[in-house]
């Protein structure tokens, strides 16, 4: 049981870029998709929890485009949006690490792939916490 749940991933404006790889000559399309994800801690969590423990976090891009092949690049960008601590610790680690994003196969099945964002949060003192990330995949085309 995780401290942690994901109580929403809101999404944002999504982007579309279009231009050239400098190198290669060819057609180069750039979606850049924002929003944020929402951790509350959950109710239902009994346990104790030390001021390094990280937790794994993984979501879905809710308005990813559906990608028959993985896109070429793909980049996340994560940061703190809103914090609201349960305590006044004297150490307070909020945020992302070890942050990545990978086109994992469309999780109601088929052929295609969906953006998923991975990362670890600190959770010592976390009522909640909200994250705005910023995940950018680039494919030929």
């Amino acid at each position: 049981m995780n401290l942690l749940e994901i109580r929403g991933v809101v999404p944002g404006p999504r982007v579309f870029v279009d231009g050239t790889d400098p190198v290669a000559g060819t057609a180069v399309r750039t979606t850049i998709y924002s929003g944020y994800v929402a951790l509350a801690r959950s109710t239902a969590f009994r346990g104790a929890v030390r001021a390094d423990d990280l937790q794994p976090v993984s979501f879905y891009v809710p308005d990813s485009l559906p990608y028959p092949e993985p896109p070429a690049s793909v980049g996340v960008e994560l940061s703190v949006r809103r914090y609201r601590s349960s305590a006044s610790p004297g150490v307070v680690h909020c945020g992302a690490c070890d942050e990545n994003v990978v086109a994992a196969p469309d999780p109601r099945g088929g052929g295609n792939h969906w953006l998923q964002v991975n990362f670890r949060t600190p959770i010592y003192s976390h009522d909640l916490v909200e994250l705005n990330y910023r995940v950018t995949a680039s494919s030929s085309g």
